[in-house]
């Protein structure tokens, strides 16, 4: 009974009539002419579904049904939208990696087919691939450049040695997402021999320099070690630059310049390694291209053996 004098009074407001039997005015233009009793209203509400509906018409069982497909969708369009975004990350990544490795290519142009050392300190001297490749992406360093000519002039080229997908912190500079395969004179020895497990990344310190029989501190830099491309036998299979995401990763740092495994390639902390590039690592090879590997699919012991050489090494995968 109660429930009926509810949907009585609903159906007053609906149509307009009054429910103690006197007339009420239909609203305006809504060509309703019912009569002065309750039987009007009563066989209105036969007519009427008022008894299982909310507003709009739908039921409660239609407006949960609404609400639960809302939700889902929006659920699936935020993952659609996360999987995509990822996705143009791992493709802008490559593409920077691309324009490095070009850079790459200027600069062995202009050294007689070398690659510069990923990293180099003669004691006097400090200096790390990412700035020796600079001036052929643009951008000329300068000793006597101030402070803020050089923070401009790092801006305009700081976002290519960084993967869009690598947003760890960075302790005291600017984020670099990269590193050389380092070639360790002082465990592989000089010069790499045909089966050598080192990478094309030289580390080139005080001591590895003094370790090296053609390469000391007295004589010319010329004699100074370099790995060129010619002493690769297989580019399309060897590694130029990995990725490298650490805290200690910084731009123009000699701190991870180099790499010597895949384990260096990710902090034992770091945060999202499994949603990283959907599990896998862009690899830019030395002749261009880049492809994209899990660490799992290169079966990698610290940088690979003489017997199953991988990307790492100089003498190249398969």
């Amino acid at each position: 009974m109660v429930r009926e004098n509810g949907q009585k009074k609903l159906l007053t407001k609906v149509v307009g009539v009054k429910v103690n039997g006197r007339s009420a005015s239909p609203k305006e233009g809504s060509g309703l002419a019912f009569g002065k009793t309750n039987a009007t209203v009563e066989w209105a509400m036969k007519i009427l579904p008022v008894q299982n509906c909310l507003i709009g018409g739908f039921t409660r069982a239609d407006a949960i049904m609404v609400l639960f497909s809302l939700l889902l969708l929006a659920l699936v369009v935020r993952a659609a939208i996360w999987v995509g975004g990822e996705k143009r990350r791992i493709w802008v990544c490559a593409h920077r990696m691309k324009t490095l490795g070009r850079a790459f290519d200027e600069y062995a142009q202009e050294h007689n087919g070398a690659l510069p050392p990923a990293f180099f300190d003669d004691g006097q001297t400090t200096n790390s691939w990412d700035s020796a490749i600079a001036p052929y992406l643009g951008v000329e360093f300068d000793k006597q450049n101030s402070s803020e000519k050089q923070k401009e002039l790092e801006a305009k080229i700081a976002y290519l040695y960084q993967c869009p997908s690598d947003k760890m912190p960075r302790r005291g500079g600017l984020p670099r997402s990269y590193s050389m395969p380092m070639y360790d004179i002082n465990r592989f020895g000089w010069p790499p021999a045909a089966n050598s497990l080192g990478g094309v990344g030289l580390y080139l310190d005080v001591k590895a320099l003094q370790h090296s029989s053609d390469a000391l501190l007295s004589q010319p830099s010329d004699n100074i070690p370099t790995i060129k491309i010619s002493m690769v036998p297989s580019p399309a299979n060897t590694a130029l630059l990995v990725e490298c995401r650490s805290i200690q990763n910084v731009l123009w740092s000699p701190t991870l310049a180099c790499i010597s495994s895949s384990k260096a390639q990710f902090p034992p902390r770091a945060i999202n390694t499994k949603g990283f590039h959907s599990g896998k690592m862009n690899y830019l090879m030395l002749d261009g291209h880049v492809e994209s590997f899990s660490s799992q699919s290169l079966s990698l012991l610290p940088t690979g053996n003489a017997d199953y050489p991988n990307i790492w090494t100089i003498k190249g995968g398969n």
